[in-house]
């Protein structure tokens, strides 16, 4: 049988050829995922050993204590085995831009030691003298050029770049992109202290051994000492999640793309199987018992998804790769570690799709007696086989619509559950009904195009009808594709367009004014002087902070003049009312009152203990986070502010909310507004509409990725339809060459093919657009709150432009195999069997 094996794969290379580009093509995203996702893991390794490297010993406080201060530094410098040791921390220095608007960069202190530096020099040199200043390769102007960083007041210092520096992308760990001397940091920041203190042993020291003369020395003083490797161990725990994500994400759409190539898989052995009926037949007759004939079905997808998935994985390296090199405003080098666990899944998840494809196939070659294949191979359905199709639509579609009841009344853990079994429910009911819908579907398409395209478009309908399943299948993993991609093309549009709506709806403030640095207070006049501009009709201060509502514990919490709230900020009440905040008053979120169980007329008790405050609570809300209008999980009147901050915590994210007259053009307003600011370095304005734009970009670029993760899918899916169409043509040999014989002329015959594909990809288009758009609603339906809705919106312009992308690569897809059958002579093609 191993002869046999060989002798089919030898005599038909290229009907196998689409299979194992599907195949190939599924285990390059999974390979390229799993890549990625070892390439995120070692670029924070890479990071983490620049930021700990020379790093011994790591001296840190504990519970935020201020320990960490410059006599703490010179009595570790005094320790024996102490080769050097360095004070690290970072503060917040905002860089003016060419623009003139500040922008949030962190800057380090030099250490003097140079194996303690968690950078390179790039060019030019480090900071020599005050007024001096080196910035990170990727963000730095030309040497020589004045760069104006913002101290703590808002006044501007200027700086000389002196040279540039490489370091690893952070990859999250928060790494400095600017570097100054010692005593340049302490103006932007006095008084703070050390982050960290990092201590680099004598040669002759082991870390263990300097870690535990350090914890003798100074570890009863608030702070705690441990290794240069445990430092690093630390760092990578708090900073891995991330790339774990990366993982999920990416092994989500590896997953899909597997699945499409198992339905590609699944009917070209199908057809090939149908093809050699008679081949199959004669084993049989010469004493193959049913069990070889199997095994040589399986064994011909073995050697197919070796060699297919083996090329995957080269092509998974180079996917990874170009990945890598995509512009993402960083400077980063591609990773692209292979490891044993990437080559061992990517070719056995391979083989095991490409046999698991295989099974339903090689079962149907066993199961036609020898005599009847011997006859002529069954092209059309049973009536059974109908009924039970029908039967198993009418369940699916049963199941999903009563899932769909269910979630739109349920809980939102449970409504989620419920869509998800809804959605799944529904496009299996499209798959199995597909060959249902192939018939009238071809029909009506090939009746409506006859005028325009002639007879090919009639041939076209009649041969794609002629096998229903096999058309359903080749539509099927388009359909999936599709379906994914249409989802979440809706869904986020629907998300934008409710982030949008709930912004306009809960925050009526035209501008926001912010503090680019989060920790430092916009200047105490700006209200007054901004309320005095003409046009502008009412100025609200608000801060975040950290509030003390005594029993109840700590919360983020917000305070805003009262009168701002009913007017400039309008949250969703869920009980109570709040058209005005007073003194004395409290709203709780709903997140608050479900962890607390406050609710309407309770009262609080907060504060300090020995300068109590007693608030009642008068709402119950359900607000929109919006960048300058964030309100926490409670909100109090700005006149409470300093009698709730609890002992120690900050205030921050300070943000002006402005209201404009009623005819006050924005746009005539802004250029007042931003002369105005001009007495307020570190203060940034943004219009409603630069809110929007916060809030809605990062969805965006979401979906494109997800446009680009997705469009694989679809490739190994028009890859499919070539497949089926070539493999049609080689079916077809004879009927083409008695169609032409009757007259049918070559570019007939192309155009036969052609038509054929966009019909095809009309029915996996059109099934694929219904049944992510159906999802989409559902999910719309319900994860919508009256505080972050999500909209059901048609994306008319990028859901056009999927479909015309499927039916403008359709022909594309049929181009090969309409020139196979186009070429075939006609003695050579009556001559066929």
């Amino acid at each position: 049988m191993l002869r046999v094996i060989l002798a089919g794969l030898r005599a038909r290379p290229l009907r196998l050829l689409m299979s194992a580009v599907a195949i190939c093509l599924g285990v390059a995203f999974v390979a390229a995922s799993l890549i990625l996702s070892d390439s995120a893991d070692a670029r924070l390794r890479t990071a983490i050993a620049f930021e700990t490297r020379g790093v011994d010993a790591s001296i840190s406080a504990i519970g935020g204590s201020s320990a960490l201060d410059d006599a703490l530094l010179a009595r570790v410098r005094q320790v024996p085995g102490v080769a050097a040791a360095e004070g690290r921390s970072t503060v917040s220095t905002p860089l003016r831009g060419g623009d003139g608007r500040p922008t949030d960069t962190v800057a380090l202190a030099l250490p003097t030691d140079a194996q303690l530096r968690p950078f390179d020099l790039a060019s030019g040199r480090f900071p020599r003298t005050a007024g001096e200043i080196a910035m990170e390769h990727s963000r730095a102007h030309a040497p020589g050029r004045t760069v104006t960083l913002l101290e703590q007041d808002g006044e501007p210092r200027s700086f000389t770049l002196v040279g540039t520096f490489r370091r690893p992308t952070d990859s999250g760990i928060g790494s400095a992109s600017l570097v100054l001397l010692p005593q340049d940091v302490r103006r932007f920041a006095p008084g703070q202290p050390y982050g960290e203190i990092v201590v680099r042993a004598t040669s002759d020291t082991e870390q263990q051994q300097i870690a535990d003369t350090l914890t003798r020395a100074v570890g009863k003083n608030g702070v705690t000492v441990v290794t240069g490797q445990e430092a690093a161990a630390r760092l990578l725990s708090s900073t891995a999640p991330s790339g774990a994500q990366t993982a999920t994400f990416l092994t989500a759409f590896a997953v899909l793309a597997m699945v499409v190539a198992a339905m590609v898989i699944t009917n070209s052995f199908s057809i090939l199987i149908t093809q050699r009926a008679r081949e199959a037949a004669l084993l049989r007759c010469i004493g193959a018992r049913r069990r070889q004939v199997f095994a040589g079905v399986l064994g011909e997808a073995a050697v197919v998804g070796a060699v297919a998935s083996a090329a995957g994985l080269v092509v998974g390296l180079g996917m990874a790769a170009a990945l890598q090199t995509l512009p993402t405003g960083e400077e980063s080098a591609v990773h692209v570690p292979l490891t044993t666990r990437t080559i061992v899944m990517a070719l056995v998840l391979g083989v095991l799709t490409t046999l698991a494809a295989a099974v339903l196939p090689a079962r149907a070659a066993t199961r036609t007696p020898p005599v009847e294949a011997l006859r002529s191979p069954q092209q059309r359905m049973a009536t059974t086989a109908m009924r039970y199709r029908s039967a198993a639509t009418v369940l699916l579609l049963a199941v999903a619509v009563t899932s769909a009841a269910y979630a739109m009344r349920a809980a939102p853990q449970d409504g989620a559950a419920l869509s998800v079994m809804a959605m799944v429910a529904l496009l299996g009911a499209t798959l199995v009904a597909g060959p249902l819908l192939v018939g009238p579907f071809v029909r009506v398409l090939g009746e409506a195009c006859t005028p325009l395209l002639g007879q090919p478009a009639r041939m076209a309908a009649l041969n794609a009808a002629q096998h229903p399943r096999r058309t359903a299948a080749s539509a099927a993993a388009l359909t999936v594709g599709l379906a994914v991609v249409s989802l979440a093309t809706t869904v986020t549009a629907g998300v934008e367009a409710g982030r949008t709506h709930g912004l306009e709806d809960q925050v009526a403030a035209d501008f926001t004014v912010t503090s680019v640095v989060s920790h430092r207070p916009l200047p105490a006049a700006l209200p007054a002087t901004l309320t005095a501009l003409p046009g502008v009709a009412s100025v609200a201060q608000r801060q975040s902070f950290s509030g003390d509502l005594g029993k109840y514990g700590l919360h983020g919490m917000a305070a805003v003049r009262g009168d701002a709230v009913g007017t400039l900020l309008r949250p969703v009440v869920l009980s109570g009312r709040l058209d005005q905040l007073r003194p004395g008053e409290l709203a709780v979120s709903d997140q608050l009152a479900k962890e607390t169980g406050l609710g309407t007329g309770d009262t609080v008790r907060a504060g300090s203990p020995h300068h109590p405050v007693t608030l009642r609570v008068v709402a119950v809300y359900d607000a929109v986070a919006a960048p300058g209008a964030d309100l926490g999980l409670a909100l109090v009147d700005l006149t409470q502010l300093s009698a709730l901050a609890a002992e120690g915590s900050t205030i921050h994210d300070p943000s002006l909310l402005i209201g404009l007259t009623a005819h006050a053009d924005p746009q005539e307003i802004r250029p007042r507004l931003e002369k105005a600011l001009a007495t307020a370095p570190l203060a940034r304005l943004d219009s409603s509409a630069d809110v929007k734009e916060q809030m809605t970009a990062p969805l965006r670029s979401t979906l494109d990725l997800l446009w680009a993760l997705t469009a694989l899918s679809v490739l190994i899916a028009f890859a499919g339809i070539a497949n089926t169409l070539s493999l049609s043509v080689l079916e077809r040999t004879r009927e083409s060459a008695l169609l032409r014989t009757l007259g049918l002329t070559r570019n007939g015959l192309r155009a036969t093919l052609v038509t054929e594909s966009i019909l095809i990809a009309l029915l996996g288009s059109v099934c694929g657009l219904l049944v992510g758009i159906g999802a989409a609603w559902l999910l719309a339906e319900v994860a919508s709150t009256d505080a972050e809705p999500v909209l059901f919106t048609l994306p008319w312009g990028r859901l056009g432009t999927l479909l015309a992308a499927a039916l403008l690569a359709a022909p594309l897809a049929a181009l090969a195999p309409a020139r196979r059958s186009a070429r075939t002579s006609l003695t050579e093609g009556m001559g066929e069997a």
